[in-house]
């Protein structure tokens, strides 16, 4: 009895740790595809579903995506109808593994778990580039997965000799309300919907249970994946808290239309592997069930998405305490999938470049402006407090597991938080002369006013194309100082000559050729680091060390 409980809770254990292992290594393979989806989300609803499909069958968790997309949500990086979309998804997508499982009992590939975990290790202690370190990691993953199910399988024939265990799952399991609680409770406490129905799989392969009975086991389990989202929510806005919702409503609703149909399911499943596959193995059918229950789900859903996002605004409303709260972009529930947060860091960035853009031209403005100043307030320190978000996430995303581009990433988006920072002190330095040349009432010539007027017009012209580069919306051009930086460094050598020509005649006095210099020194030194910048983003944020030294 002792033997067969430990390798009860020992198999589950090694099943549970072969997924996340699997998963995990499944991630870092595919984290260089995992970011060109995110970057081509839409604001269409297909293209979210297909995302949510192709993202979870990389990584195999559908809570992981699930948890993801409740981040995505509270950052602001999506919205919610297409966080729903990728739930849809992310349910037919995490089926893969229990098609893997089911055909494993099928050939017997159990059996070959050692040899799959031994590959595995001595890929991943002896390969040097990261993706084949992270494929011994996914074999590992694999082989502690079948490994686990080979033990669990070996605890068979005491519970088939057990009438206590045949009488509860005869007439307790069977039970529908009872064998779904029993799924919700049992995945809701493993947060792996993979793992439970690999069991739902092997008790049908021992005929313990019969293909109804899985069935219900199985609808329970897709009620109890959306447990780790919900709470992952608690902390959330508005919006996350509505996408985790979303997650449990969506399967809970899929599970009650699903109830009435459940004999007719039922054959459907046998008919489906039979006569369409060819098959009459149950834990086929049992696979078979988890994957066309998602699909039919999904498709039910997909052309009622936009009614289903307003059930879901008007069950979970916005607390008066949380209308016009502020939320940050660097969500900690994004930390377990790098690729997201790294994606969330650059848009932190691109956000916060943004700023500094309008303060910048704003400064310029009020310099060529004879009105009084009254409506400033320093950037410096909401830019300050960014770095130190920044910095702070960056070193959280440290401890985790990450790619060697990832790696390259990081500093780099430190690099530039603390190259807008001093952007934004040199920004209010702008300002404080602009309120100078006012009170002390130097005057600028005409001539002086066109040259601030245009560089005023090139700098927006570069902060814009940085910005198109930080967003991707462009792609990076070489050489990297491009016609419009060698024609704002044009116009100030110009400034600087025709100014010294005025002083030559007596144009200005000097106490304003003195705020006159300070201003081209200032704008020189604030393209100096977005020109730095705009270096991170053509090599650092793609993941590649820079050729050129940045200072």
């Amino acid at each position: 009895m002792l033997e067969f409980l430990f390798g009860i809770v020992g198999g589950t254990a090694l099943l549970m740790y072969g997924v996340d292992l699997m998963g995990e290594g499944l991630e870092n393979m595919s984290s260089s595809m995992m970011k060109k989806i995110l970057e081509k989300f839409t604001g269409k609803l297909w293209k979210a579903f297909l995302a949510g499909i192709f993202l979870t069958a990389a990584v195999q968790s559908s809570t992981a995506i699930s948890v993801l997309s409740v981040g995505f949500v509270n950052s602001g990086i999506m919205r919610l109808s297409q966080a729903i979309g990728i739930i849809y998804g992310a349910n037919i997508g995490t089926t893969i593994t229990a098609q893997f499982m089911a055909l494993s009992f099928s050939f017997n590939i159990i059996t070959l778990s050692l040899p799959i975990l031994a590959i595995g290790y001595i890929l991943y202690v002896s390969a040097h580039k990261v993706k084949l370190k992270s494929l011994g990691q996914a074999f590992m993953g694999i082989g502690f997965l079948l490994l686990g199910l080979r033990i669990l399988n070996e605890g068979i024939p005491y519970m088939e000799q057990s009438a206590l265990i045949r009488d509860f799952f005869e007439h307790y399991a069977s039970n529908v309300v009872l064998g779904i609680l029993l799924g919700t409770v049992t995945t809701a406490l493993v947060h792996s919907s993979a793992a439970t129905v690999g069991i739902v799989i092997l008790l049908g392969n021992s005929g313990l249970i019969d293909l109804r009975t899985a069935i219900i086991l199985m609808l329970g389990d897709n009620i109890g994946t959306s447990i780790t989202a919900l709470i992952a929510s608690l902390k959330g806005n508005i919006n996350a808290k509505r996408t985790a919702w979303g997650h449990a409503l969506h399967n809970l609703i899929g599970v009650l239309i699903a109830l009435p149909f459940l004999s007719l399911f039922v054959s459907f499943i046998e008919y489906f592997t039979v006569n369409i596959q060819g098959s009459e193995s149950i834990q086929v059918m049992i696979a078979n069930s988890h994957t066309i229950f998602n699909i039919i789900v999904a498709l039910i859903f997909l052309p009622l998405n936009k009614y289903f996002v307003q059930l879901l605004m008007f069950l979970v409303k916005e607390r008066t305490s949380d209308k016009g709260k502020v939320q940050s972009i660097l969500d900690p529930l994004l930390l377990d999938t790098p690729v997201a947060s790294l994606g969330a860091s650059i848009r932190e960035l691109t956000l916060t470049l943004r700023k500094v853009a309008d303060n910048n031209i704003k400064a310029l403005n009020h310099i060529t402006s004879d009105r009084s100043i009254s409506d400033t307030s320093p950037i410096r320190i909401e830019i300050t407090r960014t770095q130190k978000e920044l910095t702070l996430y960056m070193m959280e995303l440290y401890k985790r597991s990450l790619t060697e581009s990832q790696s390259i990433m990081i500093p780099g988006i430190i690099k530039g938080a603390k190259y807008l920072e001093r952007m934004g002190t040199l920004t209010d330095h702008l300002e404080v002369l602009a309120v100078e040349r006012l009170e002390k009432e130097c005057y600028f010539t005409p001539d002086a006013m066109n040259e601030v007027d245009s560089l005023s017009l090139s700098l927006q012209g570069l902060y814009e194309e940085t910005s198109r580069h930080l967003s991707k919306d462009v792609p990076c051009d070489l050489p990297l100082a491009t016609e419009s930086w060698i024609h704002f460094d044009e116009l100030l050598t110009k400034a600087n000559n025709d100014h010294i020509k005025r002083l030559e005649k007596d144009q200005c006095s000097i106490e304003a050729s003195l705020v006159y210099l300070e201003i081209l020194s200032t704008l020189e030194r604030i393209k100096y680091y977005l020109f730095q910048i705009k270096k991170l983003a053509c090599y650092e944020f793609q993941g590649s060390s820079s050729p050129l030294e940045i200072l």
